[in-house]
C-alpha cells in the first residue's frame, strides 16, 4: 500500500473591510491509501477497423471492430481501470486497476480511428512504431507519429522494417536496435526505453543485444498477465482482436489473476 498526503482547505469564514479580506480557514492533512501491485494487463491490439472475415481473413484476425473497441473502454472505464504507458512499469509496482494499451505497427487507424475513442474514455495508449514504414501505405504518416506523441501518447521502437528479430544475424540485429531508438529520438523527441517485438519473435541473442542497446522493457505476443517481478524484457500481453469481440475481451480480462 501506498500512503498519499492531500491537503483539504476548510474555509472556517471570511470577511473584509475597504482593500483588505480577512480569511481564515485551516489546512488538514488526510492519508489516503492507494492499492500497489505488481502485476499488470498488457493487451495487445493491431488494426482498429472494418473486414470482411470472407475476403480478408487473415486482416480479419489482425483487428478489432470499433465498435466492439469502444465498448471494451467503456467496460474499462466501469470497471475502474486507468490507462498507463509500458515504462510506467519499470517503476516495479503501480496502482491497482492499471491497464496498458499496446497496439502494434504504427498503423494509420491507431491515429483515424483508436485515438478518438482512447480520448473519449480518458486512456492512454502505447505505440511500438516500425521506424522505416512510417508513411507506408495503411501506416502513420511522421505527422501523424508527431501529434501522438504531442497528444501523450507513448511510442516505442517496433524495430526499422519489422523483420524478425530473431533471423537477423548479430551485425544486422545491432544495427536495427541502435538505428529504430535513434530514428525516433531524432525525428519525434522520442527518448524511449521500450521495445515491442515484431510478430512477437525473439531469441536469447536478441533478448541480449536489446538490454546490451540500452531497451530495459520490451513485450512478446506469449499470453499472460505480466508480473513486475519477472523478466522485464519479455512481458507476455493479452491479444485481442476480432476472434475475441466484447465478450471474448471480457471474459479474459475478468479470468486474470490481478
Amino acid at each position: 500500500m501506498k500512503r498519499l498526503l492531500v491537503l483539504i482547505c476548510f474555509l472556517a469564514g471570511c470577511g473584509g473591510s475597504g482593500l483588505q479580506a480577512d480569511v481564515t480557514g485551516a489546512l488538514e492533512e488526510v492519508e489516503v491509501e492507494m492499492e500497489m501491485v505488481q502485476q499488470v494487463p498488457i493487451v495487445m491490439y493491431h488494426y482498429v477497423r472494418e473486414v470482411d472475415r470472407d475476403s480478408d481473413p487473415l486482416g480479419w484476425n489482425l483487428s478489432i471492430n470499433p465498435k466492439d473497441f469502444e465498448k471494451q473502454l467503456e467496460w474499462l472505464e466501469q470497471e475502474g481501470y486507468v490507462g498507463i504507458h509500458l515504462e510506467e512499469l519499470l517503476e516495479g509496482e503501480v496502482p491497482a486497476k492499471s491497464v496498458v494499451l499496446t497496439f502494434d505497427d504504427g498503423l494509420e487507424d491507431f491515429y483515424t480511428t483508436a485515438v478518438p475513442l482512447l480520448e473519449k474514455y480518458g486512456f492512454t495508449a502505447t505505440n511500438g512504431v516500425v521506424t522505416e514504414m512510417v508513411g507506408w501505405h495503411e501506416h502513420m504518416t511522421a505527422e501523424q507519429v508527431q501529434e501522438i506523441v504531442d497528444r501523450g501518447f507513448e511510442v516505442v521502437s517496433h524495430s526499422l522494417t519489422h523483420k524478425n528479430m530473431a533471423s537477423l544475424g548479430e551485425a544486422e540485429l545491432i544495427y536495427d536496435l541502435k538505428r529504430s531508438r535513434e530514428m525516433l529520438e531524432e525525428n519525434y523527441g522520442v527518448e524511449t526505453v521500450g521495445f515491442i517485438y515484431p510478430s512477437g519473435k525473439y531469441s536469447d541473442l536478441v533478448v541480449g543485444k536489446l538490454r546490451e542497446a540500452g531497451y530495459e522493457i520490451a513485450v512478446t505476443t506469449e499470453p499472460g498477465l505480466a508480473d513486475l517481478n519477472g523478466e522485464m524484457l519479455l512481458l507476455p500481453r493479452v491479444r485481442v482482436d476480432n476472434r475475441d469481440g466484447f465478450e471474448g475481451f471480457k471474459k479474459k480480462m475478468e479470468g486474470l489473476s490481478i
